[in-house]
């Protein structure tokens, strides 16, 4: 029994009567190959809200003044970068509050203010520096329309 199995293992590549060696034929590989990149090209779906984010952004070339509707926020979110090679944020709510870097804080601060009465359409602006990374305004973003806080606006980046 051994020894078949060593001879199986010895066997030499499948040769055809005539000496040439046997290789598989291309084409069924490379239709079945074309058949699941169309599949892959066509069956995707993707969801009518993906990508969209439901909020005014700065319509300007870049910082400076922009006209616009003159809102009376009643919710600020500023966020300064903390200095520390872009690590961390200071979160201030309505230029007082101090709700040092944790989001969490921010997210129960604007559930409280639902809670007490504020409106869903009252509007939220969130006013980063140019310093602030992109991820913490996300973040903001995020915990305001946690809250359902349904007009969330962005300021441009103070210097």
């Amino acid at each position: 029994m051994e020894e078949r199995v060593q001879e199986v293992a010895m066997a030499k590549p499948l040769k055809r009567a005539d000496g040439a060696k046997m290789q598989p034929p291309m084409t069924p590989m490379i239709d079945c190959v074309f058949n699941l990149l169309i599949f892959f090209i066509l069956t995707p779906s993707f969801s009518l809200t993906e990508g969209y984010l439901t909020t005014n952004l700065p319509a300007g070339p870049g910082p400076g003044v922009i006209e616009g509707p003159k809102w009376e926020y009643p919710l600020k979110i500023a966020l300064h970068d903390a200095g520390r090679r872009g690590e961390d944020v200071d979160i201030v709510l309505n230029d007082y509050q101090s709700l040092g870097s944790s989001f969490q804080a921010l997210g129960a601060a604007l559930r409280g203010f639902r809670v007490a009465g504020l409106s869903a359409e009252c509007p939220v602006l969130i006013a980063p520096t140019a310093a602030c990374r992109h991820k913490w305004v996300v973040k903001a973003f995020d915990e305001a329309v946690g809250a359902r806080f349904d007009k969330v606006h962005f300021a441009v980046p103070s210097e």
